[in-house]
């Protein structure tokens, strides 16, 4: 009898620990905790660009400043709906053979638009003013905070194809500057709006998609650089040129600020949410669902991801690297798609809800990041590459090693690949979907 009484007070005790166990959470961990009450620097609307972009498809002769604060502040509520009454959804597109990548017809083909660019250049004189205006805004700040995971993963996103599509139509209107002779005002103008992008990308508050949208960008102006460098109208621009790739060096330097913030915004959003709205409704999946301790895991994630970056050398990465070593760091595993397992068995349901949704975008955007770098060395490797005094039977891999570093292959920190064959300069991209293709610039008309 006296074994069975002790028996139930050991169950009894054994539940009280596991009811405890569950009902506590564990401290924040410091870092957990400061992105939690993480709050961008108060912009005023009018120094801030990311609000002229949440406003720019404002319908016509509305103030699209005071669009942009009302959209930020109807996703900051949740309410994430389309609202036609206030802006345009048409899709915007202006295109060119070579927006994409290098192609010899491009400039023919960019001048042989010149009506269509200047009438354009007056259908969208309103939108090319707000991203003038835009332009010159002196801080990126991005202001969405959306009140629960769930507004987070489905809200609507500002019109970053307006953006692409005015610099798109301002660009060429500047390269045809360049051909008919005034190419001074040609290379400000895209000096300008490089800027502009680097600015961006460079923002402490830019998110994945803001950095997105500028990476394009900049690696649309790489390629059109890279067809300039041999025109007869930019002889004598040397320096100009080297300006132009100069300022924008060392654009992974802001990796890290763009894993935090996105971090910071995704663990506001989660703790917000209730669990019974994250995970399956059962009285029992509370219990093991912590949001302390998914955080905190969160942030080990995080921080593990960013470490395995900065020590694995970029070559060797993957998405699938990525996740497989934090996975492992951690030391936890991801079985079939909805079960995490970790060697600590502790809030295994919210360590699932992490892991399912951590899937190497941080990886691949920071490949994506490395190739423009590449794209924008190559550009410059042409530039040097011309400026080096030549004799005819100079070897083009010797100048090419001699060149400065700034000039060399990001992935391997040596000179890029020479087709002697072909007379081109090569690298292979490792970001998706680009990773099959190679990129190719030619060392001097052929």
């Amino acid at each position: 009898m006296k074994k069975i009484v002790l028996l139930i007070i050991l169950a009894l005790l054994l539940l009280g620990a596991l009811i405890v166990y569950f009902l506590l959470d564990e401290p924040l961990t410091p870092l957990a905790e400061q992105a939690l009450n993480y709050q961008p620097a108060p912009v005023p609307a009018e120094q801030n660009a990311f609000v002229g972009v949440a406003g720019l498809n404002a319908l016509s002769r509305r103030d699209f400043l005071k669009m942009g604060e009302a959209y930020i502040q109807q996703v900051n509520l949740g309410q994430i709906e389309q609202d036609e009454q206030n802006f345009s959804y048409d899709t915007k597109d202006y295109t060119y053979s070579c927006e994409r990548e290098i192609t010899r017809n491009c400039l023919g083909e960019i001048q042989a638009d010149a009506e269509k660019v200047q009438k354009l250049l007056e259908d969208e004189h309103e939108l090319i003013q707000r991203y003038l205006k835009i332009q010159e805004m002196p801080i990126y700040s991005n202001r969405l905070r959306p009140p629960s995971l769930n507004a987070y993963l489905n809200m609507t996103l500002p019109r970053y194809d307006y953006l692409a599509y005015v610099s798109r139509i301002l660009s060429v209107k500047a390269i045809q500057d360049i051909k008919n002779g005034r190419v001074a005002g040609g290379l400000e103008w895209i000096q300008k709006d490089m800027a502009f992008y680097r600015a961006i990308f460079a923002a402490k508050d830019a998110v994945q998609l803001d950095k997105w949208t500028a990476l394009m960008q900049l690696q649309r102006y790489a390629i059109l650089l890279s067809l300039l460098i041999e025109e007869d109208e930019l002889r004598g621009q040397d320096d100009a040129l080297r300006s132009l790739l100069a300022s924008l060096d060392d654009l992974k330097e802001s990796f890290e600020n763009l894993v935090r913030s996105n971090y910071a915004s995704a663990l506001q959003a989660l703790h917000k949410t209730p669990p019974d709205e994250l995970v399956e409704p059962h009285a029992i999946v509370y219990f093991y669902y912590k949001q302390n301790m998914t955080s905190n895991f969160a942030d080990e994630l995080w921080n593990n991801g960013i470490n395995i970056i900065n020590e694995t050398p970029i070559a060797l990465l993957s998405s699938e690297d990525i996740v497989r070593k934090v996975v492992e760091r951690t030391g936890c595993t991801t079985l079939g798609t909805i079960w995490g397992y970790c060697k600590q068995m502790k809030n295994h349901f919210g360590e699932a809800l992490i892991l399912k949704t951590y899937d190497g975008s941080d990886a691949d955007t920071l490949l994506r990041i490395y190739d423009v770098d590449a794209h924008l060395r190559l550009v410059r490797a042409q530039l040097e590459y011309k400026l080096a005094a030549k004799p005819p039977e100079a070897d083009p891999v010797a100048i090419l090693a001699a060149l400065p570093p700034e000039t060399f292959n990001p992935y391997t920190n040596k000179p890029f690949d020479f087709d002697a064959e072909r007379g081109v300069l090569v690298f292979q991209p490792a970001a998706r979907p680009d990773k099959d293709k190679r990129v190719e610039i030619r060392l001097s008309k052929p």
